[in-house]
This record gives structure tokens, sequence and C-alpha cells, in this order.
């Protein structure tokens, strides 16, 4: 949501002061490059009062008739024009000797402008009064065009910006739709540039989530269903012969298969029970830099038997830490040994190294591996690798969910070296180590 905030406010930056600016400086660059630009009020009345002083000053022009054409100026033309005596203005000795000079003397208030000019010829000064009216520009075809083309592209730039965020938008809830239809494999597909590219990966974690969490219900109603089945129907068969049997020894027999029937299903009702917890345990994670070498080498010292050769290689490498939950990590690494303990021949090793950002982990055995067509399902729960395994299939769904919390990889191949399975944990290195 933060590359939403900054581009918003990046986009109204760009529109409302880039635009404004742009605008402004093209309007004030054709207006001054236009030739056929009204003069302004005060500039008409510059020229104006010079002409009529010029034609007083002329030799060949008749005072008298000059004079009586001003008296009999008209009061409601939009100039005024009268003739004062030099003496009857008051003004500071500079702005004197200007008039003197030539210049015309301009005094402006807030209703009309009057411009002095001193005519040589009759020693008055001629006075040109105007209202100031008119003074705001006329709105011309200009104005409009500008002002068109300014809300024009502040349109094209909005749209430009929300065109992706409603397409993404659009997206995410056809997901959301197909997802809440049942579709659980619905995923949004995440842009590398994306206004709301946080909300899409939130989304597919949670699908994904979902999914995982119907997934085991599934699995574990046909696990349920299969492993329950049998004890009880064994301790029914049993109860009924019980009841029937009326030799001593015989009732002790039957009596000892009901109860080891009895903490089979307790057995797998703990494992249920435990495999639910993890479940939601994500909430609860204590991530610490945790070193694999020493908690890899005390497991397999705890793990070593005579009839399996269990061993680290190479037997010395360096320090390799992770952030991660070490109650989990080995939880992690015993399930993985374990498992390849059960399947192996004679011989499991254990293979530490960096590769890149990660730690690498693989857990090796000589046994018969995996096939290839097996290996995505052996990850989930109560899913055996032969029908007559020993165990319930959940170590290796355990391994894969404490995985994925600590967001790194799980592979299942071949070991290259011992020819059985080979399961690699990949967790990303903890740079602050």
């Amino acid at each position: 949501m933060r590359i939403l905030a900054i581009s918003l406010i990046a986009a109204v930056f760009a529109a409302t002061v880039g635009l404004g600016w742009l605008f402004d400086q093209l309007s004030r660059q054709y207006q001054q490059t236009d030739n056929d630009t009204p003069l302004t009020a005060i500039e008409a009345v510059e020229k104006f009062g010079s002409d009529i002083q010029f034609m007083l000053s002329a030799p060949q022009s008749s005072s008298e008739q000059t004079i009586k054409l001003i008296e009999q100026w008209p009061n409601e033309a939009n100039y005024q024009v009268s003739l004062l005596p030099l003496s009857s203005l008051s003004l500071p000795d500079n702005l004197k000797q200007q008039i003197l000079e030539g210049k015309p003397l301009t005094l402006a208030s807030e209703d009309d402008v009057a411009i002095y000019y001193y005519v040589p010829k009759l020693t008055q000064l001629l006075v040109v009064t105007s209202k100031l009216i008119g003074q705001q520009p006329a709105v011309t075809f200009k104005h409009y065009v500008f002002t068109s083309l300014f809300y024009l592209c502040l349109f094209a730039l909005m749209l430009l910006w929300l065109y992706p965020l409603i397409t993404r938008l659009l997206g995410l809830r056809a997901a959301a739709k197909s997802f809440g239809q049942g579709q659980l494999d619905q995923r949004v597909k995440v842009g590398s540039i994306s206004y709301i590219r946080d909300l899409e990966l939130e989304f597919n974690h949670m699908a994904q989530r979902i999914s995982d969490l119907v997934g085991d219900v599934k699995l574990l109603s046909s696990a349920v269903s299969h492993d329950l089945r049998t004890p009880l129907a064994t301790i029914r068969f049993g109860i009924d012969t019980l009841q029937e049997e009326d030799d001593p020894i015989l009732r002790k027999k039957f009596e000892q298969r009901i109860s080891y029937n009895v903490d089979e299903m307790i057995e797998l009702v703990e494992i249920l029970l435990n495999y639910a917890r993890l479940d939601q345990s994500l909430i609860s994670l204590n991530k610490t830099p945790v070193n694999l070498l020493p908690m890899l080498q005390q497991i397999i010292t705890d793990r070593q038997v005579e009839s399996v050769e269990l061993q680290l290689v190479p037997n010395k490498t360096h320090d390799a830490f992770v952030e991660a939950d070490p109650n989990y990590l080995s939880m992690l690494f015993k399930n993985l040994i374990q498992n390849a303990m059960q399947h192996c021949k004679q011989q499991v090793n254990v293979y530490l190294q960096t590769s890149g950002n990660y730690i690498v982990i693989t857990v090796g055995d000589d046994g018969e591996g995996v096939p290839e067509a097996q290996r995505e399902q052996i990850l989930k729960p109560f899913v055996r690798g032969k029908e007559n395994q020993k165990g319930y299939g959940i170590g290796l769904a355990i391994v894969q969910r404490i995985v994925n919390w600590h967001n790194g990889r799980l592979n299942v191949s071949q070991d290259s070296l011992l020819g059985g399975a080979s399961f690699q944990v990949k967790l990303p290195i903890n740079k602050t180590q």
C-alpha cells in the first residue's frame, strides 16, 4: 500500500502543480510572441496625449483654434482634455523639471489616470484624463483553448494513474469471486509493478492457506475413517469374542489385544491433535539466530544406532546461522533423519552447505528412494509411500509445514551418492551473524 500512497501523491502533485506551471509558461510565452496584443488603457492615453501635445507644439498650428477645440471638448468622451497653468500644479522640483524637459508625468488613482504634458508654445500644461475602465483583459478564444487543454491533460493524467489500479482491483475481485465459488486453486497474478502488490500477495497467501486447510481436512477425514475403523472393528470383534469365552488364558489374550488396539487409537488421536496444534503455532513462533551445525551434530549423536551408519558429511564444516524457532527447527531435522533411518539399508548422510542466500541441509539414504510420481504426495499428511508401511505418514507433512513457516523450500529427489531418497531443505541465511 505504500506504493499506492506514494504514486497517488506524485500523480496529484504532477497534475496540479506541474500542469499548472506548464500551461502558465506556455500562456506567457504565447502572449509575449503575439504582436496583435492590444495596448493597455494607460498606453492608449499616453499615445493620445502625445498626439495632442504634438498638435499644440507644431509651428504651423493655430493656438487659438487648438485652445478653442480643447475648451469645446465633450464631457462624455472617453478622454478628457484640458489646459492648466504651470503654477496650478504643486510638484517637487525634480518632477517639475521632468515636465519642463518635455517628459510626460503620469498620476494614477483608483478611478482614473491623468497624464500631464508641458506645451512650451502656450507655457501651459496639457492634462489628459481617462477613467480606468476595461483594465481586465478580454477573454478570447486562446484562453478557452488553454483552459480546455489544462483540464484535458489533468483528466488524462489521472486516468493514466487510475487505469492500472482499476485493472488490478478488478482482477483481484474476479479472483476472490472465483475463490468464493469453490475454485480453491484461483490465484492473483502479481505484477512486477503494482500499486496493491502487498494486498495481492496477502490474498495469494490467504488462498493458499485456506486451500491447504481444506486439503488437510479431506486428508484427515480420510485417514481417520481408514486408520480408526480398523482398530475399532478389532475392538468390537474382541469384545464380542470376550463375552463368549470362558477360558481365562484366552480371555487375557483377547484383553491384551483390545488394550493394544485402544493404545493404537489413542496414539492416532494424539498425532491428529498435535498436527492440528501445529497449524496454529505460526502466530507463536519465537525466531532467533540459530546455528545449524551444533544442532545437527547433537541430533546425529542422539540418533546413533548400531544398525545404521549416520554421519554428517563432511564431518567438520563452518557455522551456519538462520533466523528460526529452534524448537520447531529441531523437530524438522529429527523427523527427516528418523524418516531416512526407517527407509535406509544401512547408511544415512547429512549434508550442510551454503548456496547463495540459503543454507542447504540435505538428508540422503541408501534405501529404495521415492518414485518421482510420489514425491509431492508423500509431503501431505497421512500419505505413506507404501500401503503396508508402518506409521501414519505425518512426519514429512510436519517437515513441510515447518519449512513453509520459515520461508524455506523442501525438495525431494534421489541421492547421487547413496542412490536412495534425498530430502533437501533450503533456509534463508541470517546475514546479521
